[in-house]
């Protein structure tokens, strides 16, 4: 009888976990650069394998990662409440025009 509460807490403990989606940053892209995920908590983990600092930004949105060092991981939660189409970027000077952005689907649970 205590396995079987013990793995119902376990599987309610993991229903509430964020989805957590991996980015790399480098110089001047991320990848990947079109994300799809499902409404709900997600956790983004953004890792800078370039020589540059770079950052993390969803237009529309005010969370983001503000800096990420060179060889640095940085993570991200991020509440997508309705299906939606948004674009993330790196908000460093100048890295967001040299095309450092991506597209983020965010589709029904």
């Amino acid at each position: 009888m205590t396995s079987l509460f013990a793995m119902a807490a376990s599987l309610a403990a993991s229903a509430q976990q964020p989805q957590e989606i991996r980015i790399t940053a480098s110089e001047f892209s991320f990848k990947p650069s079109r994300i799809q995920v499902s409404q709900g908590e997600i956790k983004i983990v953004v890792t800078n394998r370039g020589r540059f600092p770079h950052s993390l930004a969803i237009v529309g949105r005010k969370e983001k990662i503000a800096y990420i060092d060179s060889g640095e991981t940085q993570s991200l939660n991020v509440r997508f409440d309705k299906a939606e189409e948004l674009v993330f970027y790196c908000a460093q000077p100048g890295h967001r025009r040299k095309g450092m952005e991506g597209k983020l689907m965010v589709g029904r649970r």
